[in-house]
């Protein structure tokens, strides 16, 4: 079972390469997404996934918008898969690439906050204080 910070990632990558279809993103984001499956082991899908990415470029020149959706859920449900097929080092070694390319292309980090979230770690519990449009977090005292 993936984490919700996996599975948002999963569906960032998703947002990413439908998105950067026809944009000067494409060439780098599609060569990344090809090698990541490329070296998964034990797999044949290197067709299917080369298949899905002219796909994807072909529903995004004709300016699909449902079309582009379809495209974003289909990379999220193949990100997914790999991200749950890997061991611990692999999944890593894919989660800084998918992040690279998901840089890549602008706007899809910032509808995806969760993303700049990195293993915090805290060694007092937050206390957290907040009301209408104005929220404190505390960790330890304020001493």
């Amino acid at each position: 079972m993936l984490t919700e910070s996996l599975l948002a990632l999963a569906a960032a990558g998703g947002a990413a390469v439908a998105q950067a279809a026809g944009t000067e993103a494409w060439g780098t984001v599609s060569e990344g997404v090809a090698r990541m499956f490329r070296r998964r082991s034990g797999r044949g899908g290197e067709d299917e996934v080369q298949r899905d990415l002219e796909r994807t470029a072909l529903v995004r020149a004709a300016d699909d918008a449902e079309g582009s959706r379809r495209q974003a859920g289909l990379w999220q449900r193949h990100f997914t898969a790999l991200l749950s097929d890997a061991d611990d080092q692999v999944r890593q070694r894919t989660e800084t690439e998918l992040r690279r390319l998901i840089s890549l292309v602008p706007g899809v980090v910032d509808r995806y906050q969760v993303l700049n979230i990195h293993g915090n770690t805290y060694d007092k519990s937050p206390q957290q204080y907040g009301s209408h449009n104005h929220q404190q977090i505390h960790y330890g005292s304020d001493t």
